[in-house]
């Protein structure tokens, strides 16, 4: 099996047009572009075959002018000529509109021999996320699992963060015993900007990408060969 090599960014929170003024001045938001550029250019471009957004792309996906700035995030990345897969999170606004700007579609994809599972998860007012389970029943009927499977999603599953704000995905104890019983190899999630380095559960490696807006600003690439994999964080700063 060929190896796979991926730019995974996580809670960019970028307002460029955006009529939105974020609240929270630990978020860079307004640098997310120049963030992207520079690192495509300390990263060998050439070698990533895959970036994946883990959802917040922008601050306040329901501002007007959000979706311009969804758009000039979509542009900047494909100037480097590299294949884009999304999952919404719970700051991006409609969920089918960013899907439809990225020609996206959540569940199940084929790409060099790897199963990539991508969700885009609910959310209520209070930013309690779930999962549609008809959705993922009917993602996974298509996957194999004798080959690698890799679930990308905006909440985190596993720990468990025992906060008062809902970081967590609800049900995540029956999404964990389903990944288990269908060997899923890798879960990734944003949205816990502090990150949470690789922990395994029945099997099942879980991980939690930090935040670019926030200082180091930092991202993750993962490379997968077959079954193995090597997760390596780096910061623009």
């Amino acid at each position: 099996m060929k190896k796979l090599k991926m730019l995974l960014l996580a809670d960019l929170h970028y307002i460029g047009v955006a009529d939105h003024v974020c609240k929270i001045p630990s978020r860079k938001g307004n640098i997310a572009l120049e963030l992207i550029d520079k690192i495509m250019k300390s990263l060998e471009s050439t070698d990533i075959d895959l970036i994946v957004l883990l959802g917040d792309l922008v601050d306040n996906g329901n501002a007007d002018g959000a979706k311009e700035d969804i758009i000039q995030i979509r542009e900047r990345l494909l100037e480097y000529g590299i294949d884009v897969l999304v999952v919404p999170g719970n700051h991006d606004g409609p969920k089918d509109e960013m899907l439809n700007i990225f020609n996206n579609h959540q569940g199940l994809h084929k790409i060099h021999g790897y199963q990539i599972m991508t969700f885009a998860d609910l959310y209520d007012e209070k930013d309690n996320a779930t999962r549609d389970f008809d959705i993922m029943e009917e993602a996974f009927l298509g996957a194999d699992k004798d080959k690698p499977i890799i679930v990308f999603q905006h909440n985190p599953i596993y720990p468990k963060i025992d906060r008062e704000y809902p970081y967590n995905l609800g049900d995540a104890d029956k999404i964990m015993e389903y990944y288990t019983e269908h060997n899923v190899l890798l879960s990734i999630s944003g949205h816990a900007h502090w990150g949470i380095p690789l922990a395994k559960y029945d099997n099942v490696g879980y991980i939690t990408c930090p935040a670019l807006c926030e200082e180091p600003h930092r991202y993750t690439v993962l490379t997968l060969k077959g079954h193995k994999y090597n997760i390596k964080e780096g910061s623009v700063l």
